[in-house]
């Protein structure tokens, strides 16, 4: 058999004819022979009309009269000159010099279109950042258009002149457009809070509710999580409340959020203030979250409860205290005698010229209006005196002033033991420490004054140099002292101490063996951390809940219930920052100012990814 006869029997074999074989293989051949050659520009071409365009391997002809781009086929003098006679006839005899003007006409129009692209870009990425800038201080959304625009062109002008000037004039800031920006930036901030809370094996919440300007309810939650071995704190949520405040409403929103974008099973702990709605035991909102998430512990507000320990007071201190508020008030809700009692105060150069006033809900304040009425009391004896006004007489009873600066005193001190349990990244045992020392002060100031000793009280000590106290005043200053132990014990229980069996999680190296109530394996886990050099290092240059987030991994047992531990919330304080951002957002000029997204933008320290957010747009200047 020859070798032409084997080959058809194989093509046969096939299934293929020899004719359609050859023919397919033909057609391969000639493809690959076109696309091995590819047609290249010569300078000649301009005076057809034509520019090269795209691939430098393959160019396209583009015509610079009326930008009809050709094949790379069509790159043939023949063809430039057809679409030169067709398309512009008049054209024809122009000399090379009109199309090489065209030419750098066009491309002129090519540069220009590139810095107006990356102007707007850069006008779209400004809008942002200022539009972020206005939601964290808190101003209306007009003053983008209206102040921070022309006040940068002015100053752009001044500087850089007009051309500066005009770009800045590319950056959008409408109203309209600066609420469009924060809430995008909000949405983002959000995504990223939610992928950072889900990687996180637990979190905690700290709750609150108010009302903001317009009376809209508002339920405001903050969380904690781990990331990046280390906590984290941020807001939630901002949740609007369109009916009634009850626990059923308050879980009923709070779920609506979580379930969607959390699980309930991940919460270790609920904060909230000492509210009926929060706290009820049949079905309060920590009721209802405890049984969605088994392992979360409530805890009611150290600050919160502090306040409540402080609240009560003997009758005769009482009465000064209302006094005080009666000569606060006949002062400050008339504007004539705010006028004429800041002039007095000149006149006697006194140091301060006008009087605090005091509100409950606002917690320093009774201290520091209290003090201002002491350091001022001269001045008010001589305005009362001239007004014939019987508030004349306090000022001149020397047991009344000496029961006021008593309070004076005693508020100042709670003032700064409220302002030391304030503060982000606190934990349950600094807190608690700060707490018993409280307790123990107040129990050797009442020994202290027993034995007639007031030098811890500054203010009082200064009044009493010149006169010793009655009796009668040193046992009414030790009783209030005996009543504030007494309710301090009551809201802060020694049987409810949270450092108690815990004291390994603040310093697991003064551990010794047995004297933890940790299971077998738990207290295994402790030895082997109190024992190793290495970790004491670690615990010695680290943040405590950042230690055991490092050891987890090695330890996980300990180091869960640790951390378990550590990461609830103490204290209320952020909602209560938070409300402070509302109260300045939310005013009654914009009362209907939906505040959840500009408060997340203002409140939240997460930064929002900008080359996202841009990259998203069109880049457009503004008109």
């Amino acid at each position: 058999m020859s070798k032409k006869q084997m080959s058809l029997e194989g093509f046969f074999a096939k299934g293929k004819r020899p004719s359609e074989e050859t023919e397919e293989e033909c057609m391969t051949t000639t493809k690959k022979k076109k696309a091995a050659f590819n047609r290249q520009y010569q300078n000649t071409y301009l005076k057809y009309g034509f520019i090269a365009t795209g691939d430098s391997h393959a160019p396209s002809p583009l015509c610079i009269i009326c930008g009809d781009r050709l094949s790379n086929e069509a790159m043939k003098p023949s063809k430039l000159l057809r679409h030169l006679e067709t398309k512009h006839p008049t054209l024809k005899n122009k000399p090379l010099e009109y199309f090489e003007r065209k030419k750098r006409e066009q491309q002129g129009q090519k540069q220009l279109l590139r810095a107006s692209t990356t102007t707007n870009t850069g006008a779209l990425r400004a809008s942002y950042l200022v539009a972020n800038r206005i939601a964290k201080a808190k101003k209306s959304f007009t003053i983008g258009e209206e102040l921070i625009l022309p006040a940068t062109k002015d100053i752009c002008c001044e500087l850089f002149g007009e051309v500066a000037a005009e770009k800045i004039a590319q950056v959008p800031l409408s109203a309209s457009t600066v609420t469009r920006r924060i809430d995008e930036i909000a949405e983002d901030i959000e995504t990223q809070l939610l992928e950072k809370i889900n990687t996180s094996p637990w979190y905690a919440l700290q709750v609150d509710e108010s009302t903001d300007v317009d009376n809209k309810a508002i339920l405001l939650v903050y969380v904690r999580y781990l990331y990046q071995e280390d906590v984290h704190e941020d807001m939630l949520c901002a949740l609007s409340l369109t009916t009634k405040t009850t626990a059923a409403e308050l879980f009923r929103s709070l779920d609506d959020y979580v379930s969607g974008k959390l699980k309930w099973s991940f919460c270790v702990g609920i904060c909230t203030d000492g509210a009926a709605a929060m706290t009820g035991r049949l079905s309060g909102l920590t009721t209802r979250i405890k049984e969605v998430a088994p392992e979360c512990e409530s805890t009611h507000c150290v600050i919160h409860r502090e306040m409540l320990a402080s609240r009560k007071m003997p009758p005769e201190l009482n009465s000064v205290l209302n006094d005080v508020v009666g000569v606060i008030n006949h002062i400050k809700a008339h504007a004539l005698n705010s006028r004429l009692f800041e002039q007095l105060c000149e006149e006697m150069n006194a140091e301060h010229r006008r009087l605090l006033l005091h509100t409950e809900i606002r917690w320093l304040s009774r201290g520091r209006s209290l003090a201002r009425v002491f350091e001022l009391r001269e001045p008010l004896q001589r305005f009362f005196s001239e007004k014939k006004s019987p508030l004349a007489a306090h000022f001149s009873d020397k047991e009344w002033v000496a029961k006021l600066a008593y309070i004076c005193d005693v508020f100042g001190l709670l003032n700064e033991l409220n302002l030391s349990l304030q503060g982000k990244m606190t934990t349950v045992f600094k807190l608690a420490d700060k707490v018993a020392a409280f307790k123990a002060k107040l129990d050797l100031w009442r020994r202290r004054v027993n034995r007639g000793i007031f030098d811890m009280f500054q203010t009082l000590a200064g009044f009493l140099e010149e006169t010793l106290p009655e009796q009668s005043f040193s046992q009414l200053v030790q009783d209030h002292l005996s009543l504030l132990l007494k309710e301090f014990e009551r809201y802060f229980p020694i049987t409810k101490d949270p450092r108690t069996d815990k004291e390994w999680i603040r310093d697991p190296f003064v551990n010794k063996p047995g004297e933890s109530s940790l299971p077998l394996q738990e207290e295994d886990q402790l030895l082997e951390i109190t024992n190793d050099g290495g970790l004491k290092s670690m615990f010695e240059t680290s943040a405590l809940p950042v230690f055991w987030i490092k050891v987890m991994a090695e330890y996980p047992e300990i180091a869960t219930k640790a951390l378990k531990t550590l990461l609830p919330f103490p204290t209320s304080y952020l909602c209560e920052a938070g409300f402070s951002a509302v109260t300045a957002t939310k005013t009654i000029l914009r009362s209907r100012l939906n505040i959840s997204n500009t408060l997340r933008v203002s409140l939240s320290p997460i930064t929002p990814r900008w080359d996202r957010l841009v990259a998203e747009k069109q880049a457009q200047g503004s008109h």
